[in-house]
Parts: C-alpha cells; sequence; structure tokens
C-alpha cells in the first residue's frame, strides 16, 4: 500500500509538472487577477494586481502541510502538537522569505525561499523540543521522525513551489550559451524562453526571448523525487534515513545549482545561500547526533489519510492557503490600470 500510494502521488505531481513546464513560460501566466482600488488623475482605476506566483506558493505550502499532517499522525502525533508546529514554523518563515532576501539582496520587495528554508532548519529542533518541553500535556514529539517528516514535506513543497518561479520568471538559470555542449545537448531541447517585460528574467536581467537553461524546472523535477523517495523510507519506518537523504540533497542540490543560476545572489562569489545551506545541513547532523535512532516501525498510512478528511484540518489547510496566496501573490512590484466600459447597445 505504501509503494503504491507512493508511485500514484509521483505519477499525478510529475505529469502536472511537465503540463505547467510548457505554459508557464508565457506572458499570459504571471497575472491571475487584478483588483481596482483607486484612480488616477486621469479617471482610469490602479489595480492591485494577484498573482500566480502566490497560486503556485500557496498550493505548494499547502501539499506539503498536507503530507506533514499525514506523516504526523501516521505515527500518531497529537493534533495540537502538529498544529504548534505548523504555527510556529509559518510563523517564523513567511517574514523570514522576505526579511532575508531584504539582508542579502537589499531588496525589499521579494522573496527567497532559500532563507526562509534556513531559518525554518534552524528552529525546528528547538521548537519541537520546547512544545516537549512547555506543552507535553498533550503528548511528547519523536524528534528524528518529526524533523524528518518535516524534510521531506519540505522537498514537495519546495519542489512544486518552483513552479512559481517559473510564472514570475525569477530564479532563472544563465543563457544556454554560456553552458558547456553537453548541458546545452541534454538541456536544450527544454530551454526556457521569458516574455513580457513584469518578468523578472526579462527586467533584471535583459532575457527577454533568450533561452535560458530551465534551471527551475530541474530543481522542482528532483525535489519531487527526492521527497518521494523520503515519504517510502519515512511510511517504512527508516526516519534518520528519510531526513538526512532529503535533507542532504535539497541543500546540497542548491549549493549547487546557485552556481548555474544568473539571477542576482549577492556580491560575493560564493552566495550567502550557499554557506546557508552547508551550515543547516551540518547543524541538523550535529542536533540530531545527541538522540537515539526511533525503532524502524512502519507509519500507518491508512489512519494519516484518513485523518485528512477531518473538519479542522480541510478548515487549518484552506487558511494557510488563503494566508500564503495574500502575502506572497499580491504583486508589489507591479501595477496596473483598468477602464470600464458600458456596451450601451445591450442595455
Amino acid at each position: 500500500m505504501n509503494l503504491i500510494f507512493v508511485l500514484s502521488l509521483g505519477v499525478c505531481l510529475l505529469a502536472f509538472q511537465g503540463w505547467m513546464f510548457k505554459v508557464l513560460t508565457k506572458e499570459r501566466w504571471q497575472f491571475l487577477a487584478t483588483i481596482p482600488f483607486k484612480k488616477d488623475e486621469n479617471g482610469d482605476w490602479v489595480g492591485l494586481n494577484l498573482t500566480y506566483y502566490g497560486v503556485f506558493t500557496a498550493t505548494s505550502l499547502a501539499i506539503g502541510v498536507l503530507l506533514f499532517v499525514m506523516m504526523m499522525e501516521s505515527v500518531g502525533n497529537s493534533l495540537v502538537l502538529t498544529a504548534i508546529v505548523i504555527s510556529a514554523l509559518l510563523a517564523l518563515c513567511l517574514p523570514s522569505a522576505r526579511l532575508v532576501a531584504r539582508i542579502v539582496e537589499g531588496k525589499s520587495h521579494t522573496f527567497t525561499i532559500g532563507g526562509a528554508t534556513f531559518v525554518g532548519i534552524i528552529a525546528a529542533p528547538l521548537l519541537i523540543e520546547g512544545a516537549n518541553s512547555f506543552l507535553n500535556k498533550y503528548g511528547e514529539l519523536s524528534l528524528i521522525p518529526t524533523l524528518a517528516a518535516i524534510s521531506v514535506a519540505y522537498s514537495f513543497g519546495e519542489g512544486l513551489g518552483r513552479l512559481a518561479c517559473v510564472s514570475f520568471g525569477c530564479c532563472y538559470g544563465k543563457r544556454m550559451e554560456e553552458l558547456p555542449n553537453w548541458v546545452q545537448k541534454v538541456f536544450g531541447p527544454m530551454s526556457f524562453s521569458f516574455s513580457g517585460e513584469t518578468r523578472k528574467a526579462c527586467y533584471a536581467s535583459e532575457l527577454h526571448g533568450v533561452r535560458v537553461l530551465p534551471i527551475q524546472a530541474i530543481t522542482s523535477v528532483l525535489y519531487v523525487l527526492c521527497g518521494l523517495m523520503g515519504l517510502i523510507a519515512f511510511l517504512e519506518g527508516f526516519y534518520f534515513f528519510a531526513l538526512m537523504t532529503t535533507l542532504t540533497f535539497t541543500q546540497f542540490w542548491r549549493l549547487y545549482s546557485e552556481t548555474l543560476r544568473a539571477d542576482h545572489r549577492g556580491g560575493n562569489k560564493v552566495s550567502p545561500y550557499q554557506i546557508m545551506t552547508v551550515v543547516a545541513v551540518i547543524y541538523t547532523a550535529i542536533f540530531t547526533s545527541f538522540y537515539p535512532a526511533p525503532e524502524a516501525a512502519k507509519a500507518d498510512l491508512l489512519a494519516g489519510l484518513t485523518f485528512l478528511w477531518s473538519p479542522e484540518v480541510i478548515l487549518g489547510v484552506q487558511a494557510i492557503w488563503l494566508l500564503s496566496f495574500f502575502y506572497t501573490g499580491t504583486s508589489t512590484v507591479t501595477s496596473s490600470n483598468l477602464k470600464f466600459q458600458l456596451h450601451r447597445d445591450r442595455i
């Protein structure tokens, strides 16, 4: 049952990713809607743009949360403690996505998943220990399985979240002609070409219509595959393996993939984000070394999946989706002008 579930999930997600890679570079896939909120001096409405970046970020976060809740329930953890860990991580990571970008890149209107991830990795073990110390009346969270569930859910979340980067045209790769011949041969047919003056690749690096390495797509697929491997390991009871495999792969791929990107990552040859990835892996390895490895006991997948239908989970995930969508999907770097008119022949 575990293998069938993981394979089915993988087929669905990879098929969805393949479809999105084909359409998201098109100009119409940046903005979802515009809300008029005031008039300018010409009498036209000024609009607030809501983006597909927000849709994919919120959806990937919701899927990650659902998988995390499912894994936590499958090993018998308390919903109260699970909800507290989720809430605390979101309270830290969502603001950090903008704060770290401001510190590293000097920009106030952008997000960095790498920075938010680093904050989450550092905080997660401390939050778990804090919950066990002060909220033990609700039970106790086993550190390594909980960290494994977080890491696996993160792999899926960031993998699918890279679709948001394709939509906005951020986190883009280098020009194909700048890369080695073998890279051009392998990834040339899959290269991305962004259009639209509001796409980041176009306005930040003048890459309008230029073929670039589809690094967002490569990262997206690799992270989902890594998440699938971590998920089957978790369900089979190999929690430490699930934790260190997903954490090490995702962070060291981030370390390497930075060298294939053309967007601004700080002024130094080695970016702060690359340093964060190494620190995060070492920190987790040291922290978990003080805890005994849990017994390898299979998780109860059916119990975890059944629990996802409970009202508190459904409503909670919907609330998280809306919060994330409006926080990340409300564009502050673009604006729009709207004009409304009446069809008098239809009156």
